[in-house]
């Protein structure tokens, strides 16, 4: 008796690895309209966000005393000495800073954006230091420097027991920072990346003209409008930062994390405790780069359905195989032939679910979306193997058909959910599904016995 491979197996097969690599075609067009919705949302939360206010980034308040720089001409070879005004930046001895983010939602379309009001409070001290030669001491003032000055309120400043009044910048030289950008975009849709940096910005600067006395105490006062993120540079000798809000699902980032912090359904809490030692910023800051000592609060959505959406259809390929697999176990094993056409239609149903979910999750909550999409492409494609396929399944065939692609469509979902934890199991679950598999096919014939 010999043997000789089973041609029909092996072309079968061949036929369902290039309907598999056909499949890629539909897939790469679900992830194309994906991303070009994205791109809309992002274009309507950046109209929104021009409108309303950016990111918010403060570093205040820092005492300015202009004093006067000799230096020699350039234009007639150093023959001539010349004058110019520079400005030592002081920061505070102590700094109490208290900020209720009162956060809202706005609407553009079917997409929303967190947007918020900060009621800010900053209470603290500033010391005796050593002045720069040739100081006009009575032209200091006071700088309240923040990236974006469109959504403040006029801010009630007390110096010394004194009321004083803010006015837009006309002197000194507000600081240049390179701010973080929690709204960066990229073409894989992953615009929340915290450590990632702007190009340097320069601060706008509120400025206030004061009187020094040996012990200067002020408290400062405003409300000012922005979106996703606030930021502060802890500048002061010894910092204080107690940030709060009704909003849920806060993140943390920067330089510093919070000493404390209280998250439940009610909100957020979080403290800060900086001294100038862990800041590295000493108390003269003119010409420092204090870029990497903010640290950043940031407002998170708590579901992007779009970003969950792009991680579901990068399993799309391998949830197509393993149907196709599933098909070609079942035909091999029980002798009812499936045409190749009707795989191609099995694997348009799966591809039309992750259109289907992003559609639908833009007006409902993501869990919810992916059960719609997930129960309407099982039902379609267990009828239309049970009616189309194999017309002749009894009722325990056609559950066993539903109940694989219903755990399919689960496996998927848990994978979605888990962060830490997918790399392991979806190993663990590959692996096991490929012990189903081989079990599944122990008793199939691979070769033709022939005497």
């Amino acid at each position: 008796m010999t043997k000789k491979l089973n041609f029909s197996i092996i072309w079968k097969s061949l036929v369902i690895g290039v309907l598999i690599l056909l499949m890629l075609i539909p897939l790469a067009f679900v992830r194309k309209t994906i991303k070009e919705r994205f791109e809309y949302k992002y274009a309507a939360t950046s109209e929104i966000i021009s409108s309303w206010g950016d990111q918010i980034l403060i570093a205040a308040p820092i005492l300015n005393i202009p004093y006067t720089v000799q230096y020699r001409d350039r234009e007639d070879n150093g023959k001539t000495w010349s004058t110019r005004t520079e400005y030592a930046k002081f920061s505070p001895k102590d700094l109490d800073v208290d900020v209720n983010v009162i956060s809202q939602t706005r609407y553009i379309g079917i997409f929303e954006v967190p947007v918020f009001t900060a009621e800010i409070t900053m209470k603290g001290s500033f010391e005796k230091f050593k002045k720069p030669a040739d100081a006009k001491e009575n032209e200091s003032f006071i700088s309240l420097e923040i990236n974006d000055l469109k959504g403040i309120s006029t801010p009630v400043f007390v110096w010394n027991g004194q009321k004083a009044e803010f006015e837009p910048a006309i002197i000194g030289m507000p600081l240049s920072i390179r701010m973080p950008n929690v709204r960066r975009y990229s073409s894989e849709m992953s615009y929340t990346r915290y450590y990632d940096y702007e190009e340097t910005n320069r601060l706008k600067s509120l400025n206030s003209r004061v009187i020094l006395n040996d012990n200067n105490t002020f408290e400062i006062k405003f409300n000012i409008k922005g979106s996703n993120a606030i930021s502060f540079i802890p500048l002061a000798k010894d910092n204080r930062f107690h940030i709060y809000s009704k909003w849920t699902n806060p993140n943390f980032s920067g330089t510093f994390l919070p000493d404390t912090k209280e998250i439940n359904n009610e909100g957020f809490s979080a403290t800060w405790n900086i001294n100038y030692i862990a800041s590295g910023n000493p108390p003269r800051i003119d010409g420092l780069n204090l870029s990497y000592s903010l640290f950043t609060t940031t407002l998170l959505v708590p579901v992007d359905s779009y970003r969950a959406a792009e991680r579901a259809v990068k399993y799309g390929i391998l949830f197509i195989t393993l149907t196709f697999l599933a098909c070609f176990v079942f035909e091999i094993t029980s002798e009812k032939p499936i045409h190749p056409f009707q795989y191609l239609l099995v694997g348009f149903a799966m591809a039309i679910f992750y259109i289907l979910l992003v559609s639908i999750s833009e007006f409902i909550p993501f869990g919810f979306a992916y059960l719609i999409a997930a129960v309407s492409v099982i039902a379609l494609i267990t009828a239309y193997i049970k009616f189309a396929v194999i017309k002749n399944l009894n009722i325990k065939q056609t559950a066993v058909v539903a109940s694989s692609m219903s755990a399919l469509y689960i496996y998927l979902y848990v994978l979605l959910q888990l962060q830490d934890m997918a790399l392991i199991f979806g190993s663990v679950s590959l692996f096991l599904g490929l012990a189903i598999v081989m079990y599944a096919t122990r008793n199939i014939n691979w070769y033709e016995e022939r005497e």
